[in-house]
């Protein structure tokens, strides 16, 4: 089944279906538009540095991009205008063509992330964005046909300005202008015939892992990571303040922050009267401060006192504004248990999110302890409390399996005793949990 292209770049095709469209541009050089012919993409190094696909941005000029000619409509010949000028848009589909393609050259697994995979993925080495720059089309349904086919020909031309961050080393190590395009068979292509956009985006994806400087950046050795903090081993031992009383299920979200850093965002939760949060190091990657906001509609900033990549755990201070820290339960889990996630799925539109599930497994991946749970969690989830049925927090939310982009309810949590032992904080005696008090 072919996939259809992303919404956003679909809402820009879809714009400029206007007969009316100026006719400056050289009309006569997009009927006969053709692309370049593929390329074979040379493997790429088993051991690559990870690179995770974080941002799209389409900037094509006003006038009209593309020659449209359905012979099945009476308006026979259009041009097709972006009238929007520059969209951000969201990775989405061109993010699982990036994936797919990067994994075809390394070698890995296509299917990795799906029902039979349980690591935890490690956080990318390099991010890499794309900006469409220019794009030329030619789209002709039934041509040459005196009976429709319902068939499209044509060919899509495109040039992506990409650059490639490296999220140790704090800058972007490669920057490329590729131009790529597909050119439809002679039989044509079913369905919408923007899925030529697509084709020839995923071509230059491929352009970009042929592109010298992209093959040098992720076949060099990793660097190390920025020194954010000492190695746990030598941090002094930071206790945590308890003071206030500890909330339950109802009131837990209050205690729970929107963390959002140059890496993207994620979700973080007071474990400490004073002002400490614990969170993925994955969500605040190699910055010294980051912003929180608060579902009571606050916003504080926070220093980022320690983190270890190796783990995925990192520790904020920040100005608690009364909030009262969760408390944090030591005795062991067991599998069946009711647990709790909160965080924010999916960004600050979804902030304050709660959702349930059960312990499904404890399991122990590379020499690492992870708690396995149903409950539901999505992309802005990360770093957000997974909680016991009195509202004590049991670990962190660290990753979720996906399959075709869809979550499968197979999650992992890294236990709140190892996070505090990768930073080196001492929590204070748990409390007493009375009998009437384990049920929310």
């Amino acid at each position: 089944m072919r996939q259809r292209t992303s919404l956003a770049v679909l809402a820009a095709f879809a714009l400029g279906l206007s007969a009316g469209a100026a006719r400056a541009v050289d009309e006569g050089r997009l009927k006969n538009l053709s692309a370049p012919a593929p390329i074979s993409v040379t493997a790429l190094p088993a051991d690559a540095r990870t690179v995770k696909f974080a941002k799209l941005v389409v900037q094509l000029k006003p006038e009209p991009w593309a020659f449209l000619r359905n012979k099945d409509s009476l308006a026979d010949d259009r041009l097709i205008s972006a009238q929007d000028g520059q969209k951000a848009i969201s990775p989405g589909l061109f993010a699982q063509i990036f994936e797919e393609e990067l994994k075809k050259a390394s070698g890995r697994t296509a299917t990795a992330g799906g029902l039979f995979t349980t690591e935890a993925p490690a956080p990318p080495e390099l991010l890499a964005a794309a900006k469409i720059t220019d794009m030329q089309g030619r789209f002709c349904k039934s041509c040459g046909l005196i009976l429709s086919s319902g068939r499209w020909e044509g060919a899509v031309v495109m040039t992506a300005h990409w650059e490639v961050y490296s999220v140790a080393e704090q800058k972007v190590v490669v920057a490329a202008d590729i131009t790529s395009g597909f050119n439809a068979p002679s039989k044509g292509i079913d369905g919408d015939p923007s899925l030529m956009i697509n084709d020839a985006f995923r071509d230059n994806v491929r352009r970009l892992i042929d592109f010298v400087d992209f093959r040098r950046a992720v076949a060099a050795p990793a660097q190390a990571a920025l020194p954010s903090t000492p190695p746990p081993s030598t941090l002094a031992t930071l206790g945590l303040v308890a003071a206030k009383p500890k909330p339950g299920i109802a009131q837990a979200s209050l205690s729970v922050a929107l963390v959002i850093s140059p890496q993207g965002s994620g979700s973080g939760f007071l474990v400490s009267d004073d002002g400490l949060l614990i969170t993925n190091h994955h969500v605040v990657g190699a910055a010294k401060v980051v912003r929180l906001k608060w579902p009571d509609g606050g916003e504080t900033i926070g220093e980022v006192l320690r983190s270890d990549p190796h783990r995925d755990v990192a520790l904020i201070r920040t100005a608690p504004g009364g909030r009262p820290a969760l408390g944090l339960r030591h005795a062991a889990v067991q599998q069946g248990e009711t647990v709790f996630a909160i965080g924010s799925p999916l960004g600050a539109q979804f902030q304050n999110t709660m959702s349930k599930g059960i312990v499904s497994a404890l399991r122990n991946q590379q020499g690492q302890a992870f708690i396995q749970s149903d409950v539901m969690v999505n992309h802005g989830s990360s770093g957000g409390p997974l909680l016991d049925e009195t509202g004590r927090v049991i670990g962190l939310t660290a990753s979720g399996q996906m399959v075709n982009e869809a979550p499968v309810g197979i999650n992992f949590f890294i236990p709140i005793d190892d996070a505090l032992k990768t930073l080196n904080v001492t929590a204070p005696p748990e409390p007493a949990v009375r009998e009437a008090d384990r049920k929310p």
